[in-house]
C-alpha cells in the first residue's frame, strides 16, 4: 500500500515553511528569473487592510439579521472610530456593492468579493511562460526535478536556475488564500489560467490530496500572441499590507536579494509599487567601501583535483597588506577532516569583506559621520551568501551569526571582530552542488561541505585577517609579559586536568603501583615550578626585551611538556576504564608499563628544561651540539614511536661539535622546530595514503649549521618571511600562539646566529620544508 497524503500536508511545504512575506515574494522572484525574465514587477494594491476589513465583517455579521438589517449595521460600523481609516471611496464602493442584495449571505459574499478584487499582491514577469501542459505536468507537480536536472546538465558559462526543490510556488499560500496564475508562451493565442483556493488545504480538512481537484483552463485571448510571461495574483490576503511594510521588505529583504555590491542591479531587476507609488530598493553607497579600515579577499579553487585557498588581508589604518596561500594539508588542519574529499566536493567560492572600526568613523567629503555610520549599520551583519548572484537567506542578516563572529568576539579578550563591524559577501554558484538549500529556504542543509565552508571562512576572518590586524597592532609594542600570562592560563587549566586524571588512575591501580602516580605528580610540580620561576624573574627584567622573549619561550616549553603529560595520563585512564574486569591483572600491568615508559620519556623532556631554566641568567657554556641533539630526540622517543616518525640524518653518526653558547636557548630553538614539524607531518598523514613521517636532522661542524627537514606539507613561498613574525600561525584559531618561530629567531639573534627557512623545494614542489640554523 502506498502512502496516503492528506491535502493539508501542502500547508507544511508552503505557508508554514516560509518565515516571512518577503521570503515568499523572493521565491516568486526566483521563479521569474528562472523563466528568463529580465524584469519582475511586484504590484501591491490595497484599499482596505485585512485587519480593518475583519473588524468590519465582525461588526456587521449577525445570523439573526435580514439584508436590510445588515446594511443598517454596515452604515453604523463604518462610523466606528477604528474603522474611519477606511477610505471614503472604498466605503462607497462597498455600499454600492451590497445596495440591491436581498439576502444576508449574498451581502457577506459580495463584501468578500469586493475585498478580493481590490486588495491583492501581483507579481508579473516577461519570461518564457507556461503552456497548459506545463501547468498540468510541471507547475502542479510538487517536488519536480526539472530545475535540478537542468543544473546537472549545465556547462561552464551557462546560467543556472535558482530553484531546485520544486516547491517555491507553494509560497503563494502564505500571502493569500486565493491564487490566480495567468501565463502563456510566445506563439500561443490564449492565456492559460490556473485558480487555486488554498483554504481547501487547511488543517480543518481531512481530504486526501488526490481528492482535491485543481485544473488549469484556457483563458481569454492574448492581445499580442508573440508575447510571453506569467502573472501571479494573490488575493484574500492574510496580512496587512501597508506602504511601510512594502518599503521595509524592499529595503531589508529585496535590497539583499541580489548582490548589493553590484550597483543598480536590484532596481533594474525588481520594480516594486504600492498603489500608484514606486517603492525603490536601497542600494549600497559604494563610496563607503573605500573608507573601510580593513579589507580581506579570498579565493577557494580546485586545481588539478586539489583544493587551494589564497587571498590577501589589508589593514588600511596602518597601510599594511599581506597575502596567504594554503595547500590541501593546511586546509585539512583548518577543517579538521581526515581526508580531502569534502574539500574537493565543496567546490570553488570567493569572498570579499570590508571591516570598519566604528569608533574611528568620521566625515569624508559630502558624507557626514552619521551618513557613514548609518550606511555601515544598514549593510553590516557579517558575510552574506550569494549563489549565482542571488541571496541565500538568512546568512548575513540581522539575527544570523552563521560564522559565530559575535559568539567568538564576546567570548574573547581584547580586539573584537564582530558582525556590526563587518560587511561583505561570499559568492558560490551552481558548481557547489553539495551546498543545497534547506526546504524552508532558510540556509544550507548541514553537510560536511557546508561545515567545511564555515570553517574555511572562519579561518580567513579570524586567523588570516583578524590575526594580521592583531599582529600589526602589537608589532611596535609586543607584550611578552601578557604572552606569559596567556600561557600561564593554559598551563593552569592543564594542571587541573592532569591532577584529576592522576587521582582517578590512583584509585584504580594496585597499591604497589602507587609510586608511579607520585612520580607523575612530582613531574607536574617540577613543571609548575619552572613556570613560577619564569613569572618571578619576568618582574625583575621587565625592561629587558631579550630576557622577556626568552622567558616567554620557557613558558612555551613548559606548555609543550605539560601537554605530553596530560595526553599520557588521559590515555592511561582510558585504558584502565575500558579493561575487561576478568583480565584486570594483565590489562592493568599493560597500562602500568605504558604509563611507566611514557613517564621516562617525559622525565627526559623535563630534564632538558633544567638548562633552559638555568639559562635565565644567559650564562654561556661549552657543550656538544651533536650530543644535545641526540638528547632532545631521545626525550621525544615516546612521541616518535607513537606516531611512527622516522628520524634520520647525520646527527646520528657525526663526531663531536663543541660550541660556547647558552645551552638552554639552543634547546628551545630545536624543540620549537621539532614541534612544528610533528604537527604538520600529522596533518599530511591524513591526506596521503601510505605516507611515512620522516624527519631529517643534518649537522655540519665545518659550515657551522644545523638543518631540520620534514616531509610535511611545507611552507608557501609567500609565507616564508611572515611565519617568523610574532603571533603568526597557520594552525586553527586557539591551537597555537604563533610564537615558536618568532622566539626561536630572537634566541638565535642573541647569539649572532640566523634562523631561516631554505628558499628551495627540498621535498615538495613549490613549497619550503627545511629550516636552517646558521651558527657561523
Amino acid at each position: 500500500m502506498a502512502f496516503q497524503i492528506l491535502a493539508r500536508t501542502i500547508l507544511e511545504l508552503g505557508a508554514e515553511l516560509i518565515s516571512s512575506d518577503g521570503i515568499a515574494l523572493y521565491e516568486l522572484i526566483k521563479n521569474a528569473i528562472d523563466a528568463d525574465s529580465k524584469k519582475v514587477a511586484i504590484d501591491v494594491q490595497i484599499k482596505c487592510v485585512r485587519s480593518v476589513f475583519d473588524t468590519l465583517i465582525g461588526a456587521i455579521e449577525d445570523a439573526e439579521a435580514d439584508a436590510a438589517k445588515l446594511r443598517e449595521r454596515f452604515e453604523k460600523a463604518v462610523q466606528l472610530p477604528k474603522l474611519l481609516v477606511i477610505d471614503a471611496q472604498a466605503v462607497g464602493e462597498m455600499r454600492a456593492t451590497i445596495a440591491e442584495l436581498d439576502t444576508p449571505q449574498a451581502i457577506m459574499a459580495a463584501l468578500w468579493r469586493w475585498y478580493d478584487e481590490n486588495n491583492y499582491v501581483r507579481v508579473v514577469d516577461t519570461g518564457k511562460g507556461m503552456s497548459l501542459e506545463d501547468l498540468q505536468q510541471v507547475y502542479l507537480t510538487i517536488g519536480t526535478r526539472s530545475r535540478q536536472q537542468t543544473k546537472e546538465a549545465l556547462l561552464p558559462g551557462q546560467r543556472a536556475p535558482l530553484g531546485e526543490k520544486g516547491v517555491g510556488r507553494l509560497s503563494t499560500m502564505r500571502l493569500g488564500d486565493l491564487l490566480t496564475v495567468e501565463t502563456s508562451k510566445a506563439g500561443e493565442t490564449h492565456l492559460n489560467v490556473l485558480d487555486i483556493d488554498w483554504s481547501v488545504f487547511s488543517h480543518a480538512s481531512d481530504a486526501k490530496l488526490h481528492e482535491v481537484s485543481v485544473d488549469p483552463i484556457i483563458g481569454t485571448p492574448k492581445q499580442d500572441p508573440g508575447r510571453s510571461g506569467t502573472t501571479v495574483i494573490m488575493r484574500r490576503l492574510k496580512a496587512d499590507w501597508t506602504l511601510e511594510k512594502v518599503t521595509a521588505i524592499a529595503n531589508h529583504e529585496f535590497a539583499k536579494l541580489v548582490d548589493p555590491f553590484d550597483e543598480g542591479v536590484a532596481n533594474n531587476l525588481i520594480q516594486v509599487s504600492y498603489g500608484k507609488d514606486r517603492v525603490y530598493i536601497d542600494e549600497i553607497d559604494t563610496r563607503i567601501l573605500d573608507l573601510a579600515h580593513g579589507r580581506c579577499e579570498a579565493k577557494y579553487e580546485i586545481v588539478d583535483g586539489r583544493p587551494r585557498l589564497s587571498g590577501s588581508a589589508t589593514y588600511n589604518l596602518r597601510d599594511k597588506r599581506r597575502t596567504f596561500d594554503l595547500n590541501v594539508s593546511e586546509l585539512l588542519s583548518v577543517v579538521k577532516l581526515s581526508g580531502p574529499e569534502a574539500l574537493v566536493s565543496l567546490g570553488p567560492f570567493t569572498m570579499q569583506m570590508w571591516w570598519f572600526n566604528r569608533r574611528l568613523l568620521h566625515a569624508v567629503g559630502s558624507l557626514t559621520r552619521k551618513d557613514i555610520t548609518n550606511e555601515v549599520g544598514k549593510w553590516s551583519g557579517g558575510l552574506m551568501l550569494f549563489r549565482d548572484g542571488y541571496r541565500v537567506n538568512p546568512y548575513g542578516g540581522g539575527s544570523d551569526d552563521w560564522l559565530e563572529l559575535d559568539k567568538r568576539a564576546f567570548a574573547s579578550k581584547g580586539f573584537k571582530l564582530n558582525r556590526q563591524q563587518v560587511l561583505g559577501r561570499v559568492k558560490i554558484s551552481w558548481q557547489n552542488r553539495a551546498l543545497t538549500d534547506q526546504t524552508n529556504r532558510e540556509g544550507l542543509t548541514e553537510t560536511r561541505e557546508k561545515q567545511a565552508l564555515v570553517k574555511l571562512l572562519q579561518h580567513v576572518l579570524l586567523t588570516e585577517f583578524k590575526g594580521f590586524l592583531d599582529r600589526e597592532d602589537k608589532a611596535a609594542r609586543i607584550q611578552e609579559q601578557t604572552t606569559l600570562e596567556n600561557i600561564e592560563e593554559k598551563i593552569e587549566a592543564s594542571e587541573t586536568d592532569i591532577k584529576r586524571q592522576l587521582q582517578q588512575i590512583e584509585r584504580i591501580l594496585p597499591p604497589e603501583n602507587k609510586p608511579l602516580i607520585a612520580n607523575a605528580l612530582n613531574l607536574l610540580r617540577g613543571l609548575t615550578g619552572y613556570l613560577n620561576e619564569v613569572k618571578s624573574l619576568s618582574e625583575e627584567v621587565a625592561n629587558d626585551r631579550a630576557q622577556l622573549v626568552h622567558l616567554a619561550g620557557i613558558g612555551l616549553m613548559v606548555e609543550f611538556v605539560m601537554h605530553e603529560l596530560s595526553r599520557t595520563a588521559a590515555a592511561t585512564l582510558s585504558t584502565l576504564r575500558d579493561i575487561d574486569r576478568t583480565a584486570l591483572q594483565r590489562s592493568t600491568a599493560s597500562a602500568i608499563t605504558v604509563l611507566s615508559d611514557q613517564l621516562v620519556t617525559i622525565e627526559k623532556r623535563v630534564a632538558n628544561l633544567d638548562p633552559i631554566s638555568a639559562s635565565r641568567r644567559q650564562v654561556k657554556e661549552n657543550f656538544d651540539v651533536v650530543e644535545v641533539l641526540r638528547d632532545i630526540v631521545g626525550g621525544r622517543a615516546g612521541q616518535l614511536a607513537r606516531h611512527r616518525i622516522e628520524v634520520t640524518g647525520s646527527f646520528q653518526s657525526a663526531g663531536p661539535w663543541k660550541i660556547k653558547a647558552v645551552k638552554g636557548m639552543f634547546i628551545q630553538i630545536v624543540e620549537n622546530l621539532l614541534s612544528n614539524s610533528f604537527y604538520w607531518m600529522k596533518q599530511q598523514e591524513k591526506l596521503e595514503e601510505g605516507y611515512r613521517q620522516v624527519l631529517t636532522i643534518e649537522v655540519d661542524a665545518s659550515e657551522k649549521f644545523v638543518s631540520i627537514t620534514d616531509n610535511g606539507p611545507g611552507v608557501a613561498p609567500e609565507m616564508a618571511s611572515e611565519i617568523f613574525q610574532a603571533f603568526v600561525t597557520r594552525r586553527p584559531a586557539g591551537e597555537g600562539h604563533g610564537l615558536g618561530l618568532y622566539i626561536s629567531r630572537e634566541l638565535a639573534a642573541y647569539h649572532g646566529w640566523t634562523l631561516d627557512i631554505e628558499r628551495a623545494s627540498t621535498v615538495r614542489e613549490g613549497r619550503y620544508n627545511t629550516f636552517v640554523l646558521d651558527m657561523g
